[in-house]
């Protein structure tokens, strides 16, 4: 009888470490399906914002480009809107420096860049097929952003990139930083 309890003392380490084991590929389980959601959405989001933002250029672009082509001819032609695009009031882009050139190139790319970020054309879907998709869409839709920008003669910083750069504190502001060292006294 003695062996038989001795015996259960040395099982209990197993069973404990097997016990606790099913619980942390339980508990595993749920937390990497909750924190795999959380990124999905997060990724999800910063992708969507940055069709958005393209669109949003994409969309004063026309307009600029629509208002170079009234000044070119002189002629006040009838406003052609888009049931999907956003009202845009036009004295807004007036006030925008004009289009340097007019060509039939930039026109195109521009058409192709409306076409990559049309919001109401995006599959919002979670399949394998439509993040592909989107992602082709995205990366197709920077290029032609970066070309229609080239041509217009326009910087090529995006603007979360001028906003975050004047948000962060460059070393030796006096803000007194770790990486501040222009607000220490030097010792003699």
């Amino acid at each position: 009888m003695d062996s038989n309890l001795l015996d259960s003392l040395l099982d209990l380490e197993e069973q404990f470490y097997h016990e606790g084991y099913q619980l942390g590929v339980a508990d595993g389980a749920e937390a990497g399906y909750t924190e795999g959601s959380v990124f999905a959405v997060e990724k999800g989001f910063e992708k969507f914002v940055e069709m958005g933002r393209l669109y949003g250029k994409a969309l004063v672009w026309a307009q600029r480009l629509a208002d170079s082509k009234q000044d070119e001819t002189s002629q006040v032609t009838p406003e052609v809107t888009q049931p999907d695009t956003l009202s845009l009031d036009p004295s807004i882009c007036k006030e925008m420096p004009k289009i340097p050139a007019h060509s039939a190139r930039l026109a195109r790319n521009l058409a192709t860049l409306l076409e990559l970020v049309d919001p109401a054309s995006l599959d919002m879907s979670n399949t394998e097929d439509a993040v592909n998709d989107v992602d082709e869409r995205l990366k197709g839709a920077a290029v032609k952003a970066k070309l229609i920008q080239r041509a217009m003669g326009e910087s090529e910083e995006s603007l979360s990139a001028q906003s975050n750069a004047r948000d962060v504190s460059k070393p030796g502001d006096g803000t007194g930083s770790i990486e501040d060292i222009s607000s220490l006294n030097i010792r003699h």
